[in-house]
């Protein structure tokens, strides 16, 4: 990148993304939006699975319009099986479970197909597969000199 003002040095743009490797070298990255990732993720579910992810979850409604936008991860429990897998996040939206599509569907359509996939294929599997997509971290601007 070209220096702004004539004497300043270069600088160079980087992502900052935090030191998650080892647990996210797993996840596979499907495709980038603007601004957003999609990441396939396997999570052993606790034991039985009857404790179920470990996650709150929220379905977000367009203001304007009414519209459903999607499912949501609210937040975290601790000692889940989210939790104690660490790859998901607060605010990741939901948009497969167990190859099932969450997009397209209403808020309560999804929350039925995620409780399906709970209760049945979870509990068979000891592990659900979901599918979601994150807000990518923004950019940070570091100058070096040399």
């Amino acid at each position: 990148m070209a220096p702004r003002f004539p004497g300043e040095p270069p600088c160079f743009l980087f992502l900052s993304t935090p030191n998650t490797h080892t647990k996210e070298e797993q996840a596979r990255l499907l495709l980038s939006e603007e601004g957003k990732e999609q990441l396939m993720f396997e999570v052993p579910l606790n034991d039985s699975g009857s404790a179920g992810l470990g996650v709150s979850l929220k379905g977000n409604k367009s203001r304007e319009t009414g519209e459903d936008l999607g499912i949501f991860i609210k937040s975290i429990i601790h000692g889940g099986a989210a939790f104690k897998d660490g790859r998901l996040r607060v605010n990741d939206q939901l948009i497969a479970v167990n190859g099932e599509t969450l997009l397209g569907k209403s808020n309560h359509e999804a929350m039925e197909t995620l409780r399906r996939s709970m209760s049945m294929e979870g509990n068979l599997r000891g592990m659900i597969q979901l599918v979601v997509l994150r807000a990518v971290a923004a950019p940070t601007q570091v100058c070096t000199y040399f």
